[in-house]
């Protein structure tokens, strides 16, 4: 077989086969670095293992797209998080899914890419978290109210909805704890940021 030959086996099983798990699992970087090895090996040598000898291409450039200079191999360290990130965006806007409430677990930095990626277009408030969503401006109140936020149980942050919130102003009494100055200065912010927020009969839409 040669190298085109092998090329599109590499595309359409070698990276192919892992897909399923990467959707689902976060598996360790050894065992990423293994797979590609395989890849690679076969790729460049027809054997599950190549030398530096054989390898003519940095395998990270072997990863790009075809129209960046690439081969379109997946990225497996990439594709990976990048899958799973679409569980997190297919919970928030397709409850009717047959596992939706189950309570996926996303890594931190899973999470962190989702937030950084997304935000919320404001309709009936009815889809969007008060606490955790970016959806004043573009940004999240942990964006805004750093400080106020840290005084906010976790539990209320999850299920606060901008609907709720904005109705006779409960999201105030989510807050507790000890407030000092810099919580009242960004209590005071926030509530001027949204005190002429105004729903309507649209569903909010993440973007």
């Amino acid at each position: 077989m040669n190298k085109a030959g092998r090329l599109a086996f590499v595309k359409a099983v070698l990276s192919a086969i892992p897909i399923h798990q990467l959707l689902a699992l976060a598996p360790p970087k050894r065992i990423i670095k293994a797979l590609e090895k395989i890849q690679r090996g076969f790729l460049w040598a027809g054997r599950a293992e190549a030398n530096g000898g054989n390898c003519h291409v940095n395998w990270r450039r072997v990863a790009w797209p075809i129209s960046l200079g690439g081969l379109g191999v997946h990225d497996l360290e990439r594709t990976g998080p990048a899958l799973r990130t679409r569980w997190l965006w297919l919970s928030r806007t397709d409850s009717a899914r047959a596992w939706s409430g189950l309570g996926l677990q996303f890594s931190a930095d899973e999470r962190a890419f989702f937030f950084a990626s997304t935000t919320m277009q404001i309709g009936n408030g009815q889809l969007a978290l008060f606490w955790e969503d970016r959806w004043i401006d573009g940004r999240s109140v942990s964006e805004i109210a750093p400080a106020l936020y840290s005084c906010i149980p976790k539990r209320r942050r999850k299920l606060r909805t901008v609907a709720d919130g904005l109705q006779a102003n409960s999201w105030a009494r989510d807050i507790q704890g000890t407030i000092g100055i810099q919580e009242i200065g960004e209590y005071l912010q926030l509530w001027h940021m949204i005190e002429h927020t105004t729903l309507s009969a649209e569903p909010d839409r993440l973007l």
